[in-house]
């Protein structure tokens, strides 16, 4: 486990009692702050499962979970949130969206990812929407509670694989002056289709899902990359999606 921060004394975890049933919306000995907790995640064995952690957790409100983008959305323009428990691929969308729309209607609000999505693409991007923590949903090394406690006293829970990605990454991300010159020279943009191809593969997903989801054949995929690589003078994705994204052509 990785964190931000000095250490704090915690309570619960990983070990935590599973409840077959959660009360959605009943806090249990709350302490002087209680916080309203959203869960999103669209496998509805595992929201039961973390529902039950999360609800042992005396400082908490646990919301009825969501299970789409959408659902999500609606709860976090009416109501408040203090914490977000966010999958990222969701049926209908990304957790990105939500955490976006979070931290845009209550900035103080703090965003943590469970995802199976280890990919560098996803994780920034992620932490880019305004995640606080990130943490891989087989990481038994920190348990949901003791990660809310740690995001809520400003330190920001990850897992030990996600913390060395986000410094390799950085280590292996262009100088800016490098990417700022090679975007003023670009004599093309990209179409809508090689857009949409991008910002799917930026969400960590493979050729496979990407033709999937967008109607095209698998093998239209890598032509499309080929193309995009081509026309921004990059050799490989993560170059491509800074690129992109600097440009405003990708979120």
């Amino acid at each position: 486990m990785f964190a931000v921060g000095a250490a704090k004394p915690l309570r619960g975890g990983s070990g935590a009692t599973f409840l077959p049933v959660p009360n959605w919306g009943r806090a249990q000995t709350l302490t002087s702050k209680t916080f309203q907790i959203l869960l999103l995640e669209d496998e509805r064995s595992v929201a039961l499962r973390l529902g039950g952690i999360i609800q042992t957790w005396p400082s908490g409100v646990l919301l009825p979970p969501c299970h789409t983008v959408g659902e999500a959305l609606e709860i976090i323009a009416r109501q408040e949130v203090d914490i977000l428990i966010a999958d990222l691929q969701l049926p209908d969308g990304f957790g990105t969206q939500a955490i976006r729309a979070l931290r845009s209607r209550q900035p103080d609000a703090v965003a943590i990812v469970m995802s199976v999505l280890n990919d560098s693409a996803s994780v920034l991007d992620a932490i880019r929407a305004g995640a606080t923590g990130y943490l891989e949903k087989d990481d038994s090394a920190i348990g949901i509670i003791k990660a809310m406690e740690m995001a809520v006293t400003q330190q920001s829970p990850m897992s030990a694989s996600i913390a060395r990605l986000i410094v390799q990454s950085l280590h292996e991300e262009p100088p800016q002056e490098d990417i700022g010159r090679r975007a003023a020279e670009l004599p093309f943009t990209l179409t809508k289709r090689e857009r949409d191809v991008l910002t799917t593969i930026s969400r960590g997903f493979s050729n496979a899902e990407v033709a999937e989801m967008l109607g095209m054949s698998p093998q239209t995929v890598p032509v499309h990359t080929r193309n995009i690589y081509r026309k921004l003078q990059v050799s490989n994705k993560t170059e491509a999606i800074y690129l992109a994204r600097r440009e405003g052509w990708i979120p």
